[in-house]
């Protein structure tokens, strides 16, 4: 009752076009028209590469072998969704915004012949520290790794978790405080599951890659063979 209350009051309304929707936040024409990434890129320097595969100048730098990303943050509609995703603790977002992900992932299977579930990888989602957590009510990056998880019956790897907590990475403006940022964040407190496992990293949104790369230098010292990232947009 009080669910039909709330959806009275505030109902459901396209993201896009503001078309009201059953429990919905995409109409299916403005879903349709968000864009997927059609280049990949490295995550150091940013140039073209296949699959998103970290180049031969960025590899001594970078700990994350290849980087994923589903659309573009300069994107109104897709940056918009993950604003509301994440700062006004719209939960339900999650849905769409794995359903972009599925959507981009299928262009690179028909494409690049690209699978998801090659060599059996374990989803990993970046950890928020606990109080940033109970502060938003969930880890963004947890519902997605869930929600891809699930899509392609693939384990979700626990035991990377944040210890320490710092300045959020959107409030710092340029590379190097970013990368300074990161550095000590993360510890894994079950090595054994990422023994010699392959790992795909989840989170919404990669910027400069500082924060995936810390995350993947972790998961490698505890025995990860190897480190995919897999973010929802770029920034």
């Amino acid at each position: 009752m009080f669910k039909w209350f709330i959806d009275l009051v505030f109902p459901y309304r396209c993201i896009v076009c503001g078309k009201y929707l059953n429990h919905e936040y995409f109409c299916r024409s403005c879903f349709n028209s968000l864009p997927i990434k059609k280049q990949n890129e490295c995550i150091g320097c940013q140039r073209p590469t296949p699959l998103g595969k970290t180049c031969t100048f960025c590899r001594d730098s970078y700990a994350v072998d290849q980087l994923l990303v589903a659309s573009d943050f300069k994107n109104p509609a897709v940056a918009s969704t993950i604003k509301l995703f994440k700062y006004h603790f719209l939960h339900d977002l999650a849905q769409p915004l794995s359903q972009l992900s599925f959507k981009y992932l299928d262009h690179l299977a028909k494409r690049d012949h690209f699978s998801m579930a090659q060599n059996n990888p374990l989803l990993v989602p970046v950890p928020l520290h606990k109080k940033r957590e109970y502060w938003r009510g969930f880890n963004q990056a947890e519902l997605l790794a869930r929600l891809i998880a699930r899509h392609y019956r693939l384990d979700i790897g626990e035991g990377l978790v944040r210890s320490v907590d710092s300045i959020p990475q959107a409030k710092l403006e340029n590379r190097p405080k970013r990368l300074l940022n990161v550095q000590g964040l993360y510890k894994c407190k079950k090595p054994e599951v990422f023994k010699d496992r392959h790992v795909i990293l989840v989170d919404d949104v990669c910027t400069t890659g500082a924060t995936l790369n810390e995350c993947a230098r972790v998961l490698k010292d505890a025995g990860a063979v190897s480190v995919i990232a897999l973010a929802i947009a770029r920034g």
